[in-house]
């Protein structure tokens, strides 16, 4: 059994303590998509495929614990809420960040609403598009995928949207999906949710800060890295410490 740990994860300490309840637990992508089943058809209906399970094995999707509605502003280059403000996080525009772009003429932003996960042995997380469910963020951009061993890289996983061409806004309901996150394990998976103190925060912004300082080919030399400063069993201990009994 190899036990994989989570949290939402903020880089304000602040931010994330006024916000930790609003995010909601991860659901089982097949499970989820199967309360649509056709019952009617038994004979080729593929929730009963084999290689659609498979792939449906820890597949999980991530809700977005908030609405929002936002628009690009050039003369600011910010993305400003154009609703009406509630809650702790007055304006839920200041977590939306304009990145450098990537793609000519287009807009690269994240969206700050992220997680993170830890494990005891090797996983492999895959963060992917929610493309079997229809998420009204990702009809104006699309989001970035990306992939690593969360054993070995103490690290959140960006919210990164690509918008798309001539695209201005970003627009999002409460509890739609916002990430599939698949976790590639030899063993089976058990999840730990736990709460994330300022000292792990510092662990894992030291983790995202790295790139900033040094320049890394490839993840292989992240880990190597993060395998150097015998980090690993001490975030462990602390995990495991702060996780939230069920």
């Amino acid at each position: 059994m190899t036990t994989v740990y989570w949290s939402p994860w903020y880089q304000n300490s602040n931010i994330y303590t006024e916000n930790y309840l609003t995010h909601y637990p991860m659901d089982s992508v097949y499970k989820d998509l199967s309360e649509h089943k056709e019952t009617r058809n038994v004979r080729d209906n593929f929730f009963n495929c084999h290689a659609f399970k498979n792939f449906c094995k820890d597949l999980y999707l991530l809700r977005n614990p908030y609405s929002i509605d936002l628009e690009y502003i050039p003369q600011e280059n910010r993305f400003r809420s154009r609703k009406e403000p509630k809650g702790s996080m007055m304006d839920l525009s200041v977590t939306t960040q304009v990145k450098e772009p990537s793609v000519k003429d287009c807009l690269t932003a994240n969206y700050c609403v992220n997680w993170i996960y830890f494990a005891d042995k090797p996983v492999t997380i895959q963060t992917m598009s929610p493309f079997m469910h229809n998420s009204e963020i990702y009809k104006t951009s699309y989001y970035v995928p990306g992939s690593y061993d969360i054993s070995q890289w103490f690290r959140p996983f960006e919210v990164a949207v690509q918008m798309k061409p001539n695209q201005t806004t970003l627009k999002s309901n409460e509890k739609e999906p916002l990430v599939y996150a698949k976790f590639i394990s030899e063993e089976p998976i058990e999840f730990k949710r736990f709460y994330l103190t300022e000292s792990l925060i510092n662990h894992s912004t030291s983790c995202i800060s790295l790139k900033k300082f040094k320049s890394f080919k490839s993840l292989p030399q992240l880990y190597k890295v993060f395998s150097s400063t015998f980090l690993k069993k001490r975030i462990l201990n602390e995990i495991k410490q702060n996780v939230i009994e069920l």
